[in-house]
C-alpha cells in the first residue's frame, strides 16, 4: 500500500532559531480613550492625522528613554525598558516616560478641545517589572519583537485596572521600589487583576480621570511641542 502521509526531511546545514532570552524588565501598557467623541466632535480625517501624530510622539518619547514599543492596537500601546539598562534605570525611565506622555496628552487637549465643548482625551496607564522571555518572532514577514511572560500580562491588567480604581497610573508594588525617595508618597492598595491568581499590591501614583488637562499646563510649551517631538 502507496504511503501517503507527509514526511520530514531535515535540511542540510540549516541553522536552529536561537532560543528566547530571559531578562528583567519595566512593561508600561498605555490605553488613549475618549477617540469616539473626538471623531463626532470634529472631521474624522482631522482627526486621524492628529492621532497619528500623537502616537509618533510617543514612540519618540518612548525611545528618548531607551524604550522600545513591542505593539500598538486601535489606541493603546505597550512597550518595555531595560533591554540595554538595568532594572532600577528601566523601571525610572519608564517612569518618566509614562509623564511625558501625559504632558502630551494634556497638549493635545489645550489645541483640540477647546471652549470645553469636547470631551478630553485621557490616558490611562500600568507599570510593572518582571522576568520575561524576549525574542524575535514573526508567522510571515520580517520577524518583529517579542515579549512575553506573567509580568506583561500584570502590566497590561494593572493598565486595565486603571479606570475601577479611578487613578491614571497604577504601578506595581515590585516595580515602586526603583523609583527614587521622591516619589514614595503615593497611596497603596491590595488589588485582584483579572486572570492573575495571586493579589497585587500597587500603588496609585496617577490622577483620577477628568483632570489630566492639569498635567498638560506646562509653562512655556505648546502645540509646537508635540509637533517637534513626533519629527
Amino acid at each position: 500500500m502507496e504511503n501517503n502521509y507527509l514526511t520530514y526531511t531535515p535540511v542540510t546545514g540549516a541553522t536552529a532559531a536561537a532560543p528566547p532570552e530571559e531578562k528583567e524588565l519595566a512593561i508600561l501598557f498605555l490605553d488613549v480613550r475618549n477617540f469616539t467623541g473626538l471623531m463626532e466632535a470634529q472631521p474624522e480625517q482631522q482627526v486621524i492625522q492628529v492621532v497619528r501624530r500623537l502616537f509618533t510622539a510617543f514612540n519618540q518619547i518612548i525611545k528618548n528613554f531607551s524604550g522600545k514599543v513591542v505593539e500598538t492596537a486601535g489606541d493603546s500601546l505597550y512597550a518595555v525598558f531595560g533591554l540595554q539598562d538595568d532594572i532600577r534605570e528601566a523601571v525610572n525611565n519608564a517612569y518618566q516616560a509614562a509623564g511625558a506622555m501625559f504632558k502630551t496628552i494634556g497638549l493635545f487637549n489645550d489645541s483640540y478641545t477647546q471652549g470645553g465643548e469636547n470631551a478630553p482625551l485621557e490616558m490611562g496607564a500600568g507599570l510593572h517589572a518582571g522576568n520575561v522571555y524576549v525574542d524575535e518572532f514573526a508567522l510571515e514577514g520580517t520577524p518583529k519583537l517579542s515579549v512575553m511572560g506573567l509580568a506583561v500580562n500584570i502590566a497590561a491588567r494593572l493598565q486595565a485596572k486603571t479606570k475601577e480604581l479611578n487613578n491614571d497610573l497604577l504601578i506595581s508594588e515590585y516595580a515602586y521600589q526603583y523609583l527614587g525617595q521622591q516619589h514614595l508618597s503615593a497611596g497603596h492598595q491590595t488589588v485582584t487583576l483579572q486572570g492573575i491568581e495571586q493579589h497585587q499590591r500597587v500603588r496609585l501614583a496617577g490622577k483620577p480621570y477628568y483632570q489630566n488637562l492639569l498635567l498638560g499646563t506646562v509653562a512655556g510649551l505648546s502645540m509646537d511641542y508635540l509637533l517637534a517631538i513626533s519629527g
